[in-house]
């Protein structure tokens, strides 16, 4: 069983941050489920042991005891379920997450109840085929009141991970048993491809021509020279250690690259007799792509990815790269034997073909 994840409830005071937050829908009443701890094994054999002593003793104070262990059984049942009666749950997922990366997660909990409060409550985010790692814990719920927790989820893969609802766990009052119920709350987060390290990249970007600068001032790599800044520059291009020196400001103009567009070839056939080896770089060379595409339009590039069958849209220069992480995660492999061949891409774009098992470049 994963361990709890002690997180102190606040109140909320924010909006949901998420549109992918699913809205609740409580679990039939008499659905519980119910299991006895070691502790309440513990003092079920001794209250079965007194029992015992006082049937065979006949003594009055043995048969007060055993009457005082039997209702305290009979009140943590009672008291156990006003606990967990009257909640809802829902989750606010993060606008962006990536795969091999630990997200922040955070559920909301609501009891709908007007006079009685909730204690000592464990929620459990329950996904397909995903184990969870840590739990949330709320104190104390009041009546009418909502509270929120965060926990951490590393995700494993790209793709859809898949929710499926809420595991609500007490064992108030005497830890004697652990009383659940099973809250219905799906919903879907799109995990992103890993993202390699820059220094994976920026060699075999610099060796396929990327970084090539023109005689032109544009947008690039390569610094052009210094001039006096103007009104319409913008205030990132100032080169402020020259400026301090000269007492005036003084951007710095760089050269522009040999090709404003970039076209990257993903090729998502599988060979009939591929081994696991060849899924393995398959990620790996989607998780190059993603790199690559980020960096690039950050760096002042229009990108897009092709594949057999498919096409992402195409990202302008400094914009976010979310189209093309969104069609990299759901890209699928195909069979060789009936793959598409690759689409048509822009003549004036730089090329790169990324393979499972190799990658080479090659210009248009």
């Amino acid at each position: 069983m994963a361990d709890a994840a002690r997180v102190t409830a606040v109140p909320i005071v924010a909006a949901p941050r998420s549109r992918a937050a699913a809205k609740p829908r409580q679990e039939q009443p008499w659905r519980r489920h119910l299991r006895t701890t070691r502790e309440g094994k513990a003092f079920i054999l001794v209250t079965i042991g007194v029992g015992v002593a006082a049937f065979n003793t006949g003594n009055n104070l043995l048969f007060l005891v055993l009457g005082f262990m039997l209702s305290l059984i009979v009140l943590s049942g009672v008291m156990s379920e006003t606990v967990i009666r009257g909640l809802f749950v829902s989750r606010r997922l993060p606008m962006r997450a990536f795969a091999g990366k630990v997200c922040l997660i955070e559920l909301v909990l609501r009891n709908s109840k007007t006079r009685s409060p909730s204690y000592s409550l464990e929620i459990e985010d329950l996904a397909e085929d995903a184990p969870t790692e840590r739990r949330c814990y709320f104190l104390k719920v009041g009546p009418s009141a909502e509270q929120a927790a965060a926990y951490r989820r590393t995700l494993s893969q790209r793709g859809f991970l898949r929710f499926v609802g809420f595991r609500i766990a007490t064992r108030y009052p005497f830890g004697i048993f652990e009383k659940w119920r099973i809250l219905d709350g799906p919903s879907d987060l799109l995990v992103y491809p890993a993202l390699l390290r820059e220094e994976e990249v920026s060699e075999d970007a610099k060796s396929l021509g990327l970084d090539s600068p023109t005689p032109r001032v544009g947008v690039g790599t390569e610094v052009a020279g210094l001039r006096n800044y103007e009104m319409h520059d913008d205030a990132r291009a100032i080169h402020w250690k020259r400026s301090a020196s000269l007492g005036r400001l003084m951007v710095m103009e760089r050269q522009s690259d040999a090709s404003s567009q970039l076209c990257i070839l993903l090729d998502n056939a599988r060979p009939p007799q591929a081994d696991p080896s060849w899924d393995e770089g398959f990620e790996r060379a989607i998780s190059k792509a993603a790199t690559l595409a980020v960096l690039s339009a950050s760096r002042g590039l229009s990108v897009e990815v092709i594949s057999r069958g498919g096409r992402s849209p195409m990202v302008m220069p400094f914009a976010a790269a979310d189209p093309i992480l969104r069609f990299l995660a759901l890209l699928v492999r195909v069979d060789a034997s009936i793959a598409p061949a690759f689409g048509s891409h822009a003549r004036s774009a730089r090329v790169i073909v990324l393979e499972p098992r190799a990658e080479v470049a090659a210009q248009p």
